[in-house]
């Protein structure tokens, strides 16, 4: 934990697989075989915390454990333990270019926001490179969004449980 900062949601990644793989009474090559992954140590990197994976991998492992993705990658409980017609991680550009007008910031505007670089936005919103899970939840914070709902769709815009600025001091009692 950085001083006075919270841990990224996603560094709890490692456990919550680790955890969903022995539950499930697999071990690490069915999982991959299960995922179609073709990196065979993708997921025993994960699982020791030696790579950050990008959003379509842990979507696909997620689907081979019986998990919702938003949930694997970022602890957010959200009903998707079932793959669609396509990776969910694939509307990631839009819901991001839109969230990011919506908010009326410009690509440098964001990338500043978000500790990224330009290229970062760019690639992410026309679709030219899947992010990694710690992007995502990146240009999330700097949203002030949900990461789980940014790069899979899933459970609500904002982040449940999310400080919010009050508007107002709350009236003193008396």
């Amino acid at each position: 934990m950085v001083r006075g900062r919270k841990n990224p949601l996603f560094m709890g990644l490692a456990a919550r697989l680790k955890t969903a793989r022995k539950t499930a009474a697999l071990n690490r090559q069915s999982v991959t075989q299960r995922a179609k992954l073709s990196d065979v140590s993708a997921v025993l990197g994960i699982e020791q915390g030696q790579r950050i994976p990008r959003l379509d991998t842990v979507e696909r492992v997620a689907y081979a454990l019986g998990l919702s993705p938003a949930f694997l990658a970022y602890g957010i409980e959200a009903d998707a333990s079932q793959p669609t017609d396509g990776l969910r991680c694939e509307g990631v550009a839009s819901r991001l270019r839109q969230t990011r007008t919506d908010r009326g910031l410009t690509m440098r505007g964001l990338a500043r926001a978000s500790g990224l670089t330009d290229t970062a936005v760019r690639s992410t919103e026309t679709g030219a490179s899947v992010p990694s899970i710690a992007t995502v939840e990146a240009f999330a914070i700097a949203l002030a969004v949900s990461p789980g709902w940014l790069g899979y769709g899933l459970g609500p815009m904002e982040l449940p449980g999310r400080r919010r600025v009050a508007a107002s001091p709350a009236p003193s009692p008396g």
